[in-house]
């Protein structure tokens, strides 16, 4: 399969967004931007929190425009129709919940490290967490269907297992022209 050189990865909680990203950026040598080490949620309410929804605003805007890069994560509120205008693909990482609870309990356990900062650890696990993978919509799907058929010209690749999302890593190429 051929992808362009603009990418978007969204998906569930704990669905392997982040993973997939980092492994095409090094596959293929493009920059990842990670919008979860800019999670709104993570501070307070307030000129914080405001500040650093503009911040990533501006380095979004600056990444849109390079030839080449992927964005990993959702965040409807962080310049979502920009990231898709520009955009020539989106992953779809479509795993069910209990695939990404599962992975989620075991990076809790291991503490694994995620791009740049701490995943999750037993001391800050949440119920909460899982019971917000257990909903049916816990990624705005409806939202992503709707900016599909918003931007027809994006090329849409659907991964609904970790095997899928391995095969496609091994097999993927980029195409030679871009929209």
């Amino acid at each position: 399969m051929h992808i362009g050189k603009k990418i978007i990865v969204m998906g569930g909680s704990c669905s392997g967004k982040s993973t997939l990203a980092e492994k095409l950026g090094n596959k293929f040598n493009f920059p990842v931007l990670y919008l979860d080490l800019y999670d709104p949620y993570a501070v307070p309410e307030g000129k914080e929190r405001d500040t650093r929804k503009q911040k990533i605003n501006q380095i979004i805007k600056r990444t849109v425009a390079k030839d080449a890069w992927i964005i990993e994560g959702i965040y409807e509120w962080y310049a979502f129709d920009e990231r898709l205008n520009n955009a020539d693909t989106l992953i779809l990482l479509l795993l069910p919940a209990y695939k990404r609870i599962w992975c989620y309990l075991q990076t809790c356990i291991t503490k694994t490290k995620r791009h740049g900062r701490f995943g999750f650890s037993a001391k800050n696990f949440r119920w909460n967490h899982v019971w917000y993978m257990l909903r049916k919509h816990d990624a705005p799907y409806d939202l992503i269907n709707q900016a599909i058929k918003k931007y027809p010209k994006l090329q849409v690749v659907k991964l609904k297992s970790y095997k899928e999302a391995n095969k496609f890593l091994e097999s993927v190429k980029i195409k030679d022209s871009v929209r």
